[in-house]
């Protein structure tokens, strides 16, 4: 046999390795991904509670100055 017979599978190897590696990265940018998504509702949530004060202060407002 020959070296020759060598050559595809180490090249597979080397294919699979990388993969790996770039499947790694992405798996590590999608956690990031979604820690920031989860942060984002947060927000979200907070924006809403927000918006819901001002409305009532508002018509708190316009209910003491028609006073």
């Amino acid at each position: 046999m020959s070296l020759l017979w060598a050559v595809p599978p180490v090249a597979m190897a080397a294919a699979v390795a990388i993969l790996l590696l770039q499947l790694r990265d992405m798996a590590e940018a999608t956690a990031g991904l979604t820690r920031q998504l989860q942060r984002l509702d947060e927000v979200r949530a907070a924006v809403v509670a927000v918006r819901s004060e001002a409305a009532e202060t508002r018509a708190a407002l316009r209910g003491l100055r028609t006073r």
